[in-house]
């Protein structure tokens, strides 16, 4: 497991037919670290390695972690927003 400001997260290869491998990625939460906050799949990319598939999966995480807003209101405090789904899971 790897983390990425401060949130725990897995890129997992996924075996598909033939030869391929598919990506899933998966966000925790980084206060209780086992709870589970997303979970990001892309079941129409094909991989040739499983490392290739484990690498884009991470990549995905770290991409919904940097989309999720930081708000800063009137008076220069920084408001977290709520967790924006950004990539649905694609089964």
């Amino acid at each position: 497991m790897s983390r990425y400001k401060d949130y725990p997260i897995y890129g997992i290869g996924v075996r598909g037919a033939g030869k391929s491998w598919h990506c899933r990625g998966l966000v925790f939460d980084p206060d209780d670290k086992v709870t589970q906050i997303m979970k990001l799949e892309h079941a129409e990319l094909t991989f040739k390695t499983v490392a290739k598939a484990e690498a884009h999966a991470l990549r995905l995480c770290k991409s919904w972690i940097d989309e999720q807003a930081i708000d800063v209101d009137s008076s220069g405090t920084r408001v977290s927003a709520p967790p924006k789904v950004l990539a649905p899971v694609i089964a």
